[in-house]
Parts: structure tokens; sequence; C-alpha cells
């Protein structure tokens, strides 16, 4: 298993609008190693002329994805 440690890059949109609140969504719905994401941060904020979305890195962990498996200990 790869144990290298895996992050996402998060887009994070403000809304100022009755109140401020904010949206967030995972870029490009994969995970990326630190190097790449980093990569990837850097070329969505060159891009990015909007002041009210902002990027950034998110560990992901590892641990959500492995699958809970039910045995008649647990049900």
């Amino acid at each position: 298993m790869d144990t290298e440690k895996k992050y996402f890059v998060i887009e994070q949109h403000k809304w100022s609008y009755p109140k401020d609140h904010f949206q967030y969504r995972i870029m490009k719905d994969k995970s990326f190693n630190l190097a790449d994401a980093t990569k990837v941060l850097m070329a969505y904020e060159q891009l990015n002329d909007n002041e009210d979305i902002i990027f950034h890195l998110q560990p992901v962990d590892l641990m959500m994805s492995t699958p809970l498996v039910l045995t008649k200990e647990v049900a």
C-alpha cells in the first residue's frame, strides 16, 4: 500500500449576500502527492482573478478509504 500522504486541492468561494458564507469543492475530484498538489494549487492561484475564491490543500485521511467490514461480532 502506498504510504505517501495525499492531498485534495479545495476551492473556497466566499459569498457575501445577505451575510458571509462559504462554498467548498474538491478540484479535479482526485488526490495528489504533496509535490503535484502544490503544482496544481499554484496553477489555480495563477489563473484566478476573483478575490472571493481562494484555494487550499487538504490532507486526505487514508482511514476513510478503508471500507468497514461487517462481521457477526459487529452486527
